[in-house]
């Protein structure tokens, strides 16, 4: 699984930065809204787990986006969001 330090200071990472527009569309797209859904069961409080990530704790949101990966359906969502910014 890629570092999410390094994909925070990728160039699509820092491209989607600077287009709002792109961004709230991403936040607003159904598959967006499902993988917050699958990953929030997965982890049970997804906003917990997010800031615990941002204070460097990542073992319980980067197992659940592993989780999520490794779902068929989590794969397709991902897929799906992924194609969407390009």
């Amino acid at each position: 699984m890629p570092n999410f330090d390094e994909l925070l200071k990728g160039k699509e990472a820092a491209n989607l930065m600077k287009d709002p527009g792109k961004l709230e569309k991403l936040r607003d797209a159904p598959e967006t809204q499902q993988i917050f859904h699958l990953l929030s069961k997965s982890t049970g409080d997804l906003e917990s787990a997010a800031q615990r990530a941002a204070k460097g704790d990542t073992a319980q949101l980067t197992d659940a986006i592993r989780q999520l990966m490794h779902d068929p359906e989590g794969a397709k969502l991902i897929q799906k969001m992924k194609d969407s910014l390009k």
